[in-house]
């Protein structure tokens, strides 16, 4: 079983699907950062400049392996564990640029395909209800506006240690916000099926709430409303 999630940078995917995976038993499956490990590796082999003419046979000699361990995806390169180094800000914009490749994108695909016949899992990217898992009943696509999102990215940065202008940060989340949705191959939309959950003044605990409450009707056969809008204000 597939719980296919999608949204823009910022709407708080990241954070809900892993919770959301735990609350059921589910496999958490962060898409996101098998894109974002591939950039990283890209630079670390050096092909940044070689990235368009990449095939699958290339990419498949990548010493990166991705593997599902507790509940949740492991990133390996060189038989070293990924983790921060892959929130890194360069590395997030160059994940935007290399997954408008198509060859990256249909290897990154048979993994996710791969990875979820492991079991039950939670599946958060861009393209997860409109490509990978188109026949999954269970879709989401969460979204915020951009003054949310860039507000969310802000503070996960400085969590971090790391201080990003918050001008800067708007115009990044807009560009990619318009890179995914223009792009040829697998562009950023609502599936037609999805459930719709704008978070901009939903906190974490009530956008859960929301997603299991989504879960339990599909699964007993009720239709939930396609769309919700939040009724409080900032």
């Amino acid at each position: 079983m597939v719980i296919a999630i999608d949204g823009p940078a910022g709407a708080g995917k990241s954070t809900v699907s892993r919770q959301l995976a735990r609350a059921l038993g589910f496999i958490y499956l962060d898409t996101g950062a098998m894109y974002r490990a591939l950039a990283w590796a890209l630079r670390r082999e050096d092909l940044r400049r070689g990235e368009a003419s990449l095939t699958l046979a290339a990419l498949g000699q990548l010493p990166l392996h991705f593997r599902l361990i507790d509940g949740e995806l492991v990133v390996t390169y060189r038989g070293k564990r990924l983790g921060d180094e892959l929130r890194e800000p360069e590395i997030t914009n160059m994940a935007s640029r290399v997954s408008q490749i198509p060859a990256i994108r249909e290897f990154l695909t048979a993994w996710q395909k791969r990875l979820a016949e492991e079991g039950n899992v939670v599946a958060e990217g861009r393209d997860m209800t409109t490509v990978v898992f188109p026949d999954s009943p269970f879709k989401v696509f969460l979204t915020a506006d951009l003054a949310t999102r860039a507000q969310r990215r802000q503070l996960e940065y400085r969590q971090k240690g790391l201080e990003i202008e918050y001008g800067l940060l708007e115009a990044q989340i807009r560009a990619r916000d318009e890179a995914d949705q223009q792009r040829s191959i697998a562009p950023l939309r609502p599936s037609a099926e999805a459930f719709i959950l704008d978070t901009s003044y939903l906190d974490p605990a009530e956008v859960l709430r929301q997603l299991i409450d989504f879960y339990t009707r599909k699964i007993e056969g009720q239709e939930p409303s396609g769309k919700i809008r939040p009724l409080a204000q900032k």
